[in-house]
């Protein structure tokens, strides 16, 4: 029987992946996670990975940039 935990994601990893779906692939994803964000006060989204709310904000960031919402 599997352990539980094997089956959780790791927040970051959703982040990322979900940053790879919107912008097209891994490298420019990783590009744009370490790039300064208007909408999170210039700070780089990676940097904002550390907590559940900035992940949340990354998450609603990339959810604008995929409808064009700007």
């Amino acid at each position: 029987m599997a352990n539980d935990s094997t089956l959780e994601v790791d927040p970051i990893d959703s982040v990322l992946e979900r940053a790879i779906e919107v912008i097209g692939s891994k490298e420019a994803a990783m590009r744009w996670l370490g790039t300064p964000v208007r909408a999170l006060g210039y700070a780089t989204p990676i940097s904002r990975l550390a907590s559940s709310q900035g992940q949340e904000e990354v998450r609603m960031i990339l959810g604008r940039l995929e409808y064009g919402v700007w």
